[in-house]
């Protein structure tokens, strides 16, 4: 992946559709894009959208529109995206003034793609407030990329995919994560300590 400065970059992780914000987040190694439907994904490059198509969408609120919109680039995917209604961005080729390939004698092009329609802000997720008092532990999930807070009790785990979501939380709740180092594999450091560093940030 080309390293880009102000955006996210890397391997994408995982993919989610968000009910509580009504938008789509896409994790990379690096950051998060956030999309404010469905359809605007499409204007990802060809091979993310193709990274996508390989991964499992992460859909707890079961929401049909989402299902329908990952078996449909899926089937795109593999017919080679022969569907216009879910077909992604392809590059533009564009002549490079003043350059001649010296092999051929012939003007040389480069490959050129629209800026993706991403949101510019990360949006507010509606967070519980005062609710880790019985908070036993938490791990990073290598399957869904997610933080994964577990309590004493029955009570249902709570799963956080962007780490930046703790800065709405309530202080107290912040600093029982500070308090708790949180549990990775080894190949899942770099991913897992981004949500350490932001406890970190948030309480101090």
């Amino acid at each position: 992946m080309k390293f880009e400065k102000v955006k996210p970059h890397g391997k994408i992780l995982s993919w989610s559709f968000v009910k509580e914000i009504h938008c789509v987040a896409i994790k990379r190694e690096h950051g998060i894009l956030y999309f404010n439907s469905l359809l605007s994904i499409l204007s990802l490059m060809f091979y993310y959208v193709a990274a996508l198509s390989n991964l499992e969408l992460i859909n707890r609120s079961k929401y049909e529109g989402a299902i329908l919109f990952a078996c449909k680039i899926k089937i795109n995917q593999r017919i080679g995206w022969k569907d216009e209604l879910y077909k992604p961005q392809f590059p533009m080729y564009q002549q490079i003034k003043y350059t001649l390939d010296p092999s051929t004698s012939t003007a040389r092009y480069k490959l050129v793609y629209q800026l993706a329609r991403v949101m510019d802000k990360i949006p507010l997720m509606p967070m519980k407030q005062n609710f880790l008092e019985n908070m036993a532990l938490w791990c990073y999930d290598s399957d869904t990329h997610e933080a994964d807070i577990m309590f004493k009790d029955d009570q249902e785990n709570f799963l956080m995919l962007d780490p930046m979501w703790m800065v709405i939380m309530y202080a107290a709740d912040i600093n029982k994560l500070f308090q708790h180092d949180i549990f990775y594999e080894d190949k899942d450091a770099p991913q897992a300590l981004q949500f350490q560093l932001v406890a970190c940030f948030c309480f101090y």
